[in-house]
């Protein structure tokens, strides 16, 4: 027979980091942002404090992973610029929010973990305290503006 044990439940918490020269031409910057034990990560928000502009239309994106330079949790190579040449201030970006959280599982998806042979470990889930890398990525072309973001991430603590 099945035991029960009630808790509290699941809660939210977010860490803040606000990078200034977030952006460097033909380069990546990585920003390091510790992620607790017992979470998963369901979303990155990214506000763009000022504008960002390139010099030519080209791409601006983001990896996430646990790893410097890593994406072993996301990554989009033009996720805030595909081809163009401004971000404007107060653009904002839900990075995972799409992907239902950190490689985790909407029960009402069409894809499930019901429809594995064996079901994949989150990637956006640790047991125990780590260090989450986020990584921007910006083409060759000469950045100006503000060129500062303000990240959010969000943490669900499961146990």
């Amino acid at each position: 027979m099945a035991t029960y044990k009630y808790g509290s439940g699941a809660v939210t918490a977010a860490k803040r980091v606000v990078v200034k020269d977030a952006f460097v031409q033909n380069s990546e910057v990585v920003i390091e942002v510790d992620q607790p034990a017992g979470t998963i990560l369901n979303d990155v928000i990214c506000r763009f404090i000022g504008n960002v502009t390139l010099g030519s239309a080209d791409d601006v994106g983001f990896e996430i992973g646990t790893s410097s330079s890593g994406n072993q949790i996301a990554k989009n190579v033009d996720g805030f610029l595909d081809n163009g040449t401004t971000i404007a201030a107060n653009s904002v970006y839900f990075l995972l929010r799409g992907n239902g959280g950190a490689n985790s599982v909407t029960a009402d998806a069409a894809d499930t973990t019901n429809d594995h042979t064996a079901a994949a470990a989150a990637g956006g889930y640790t047991d125990s305290d780590r260090t989450i890398f986020f990584t921007t990525i910006c083409a060759n072309q000469t950045v100006s503006g503000d060129n500062e973001i303000e990240l959010n991430f969000l943490f669900t603590h499961l146990n």
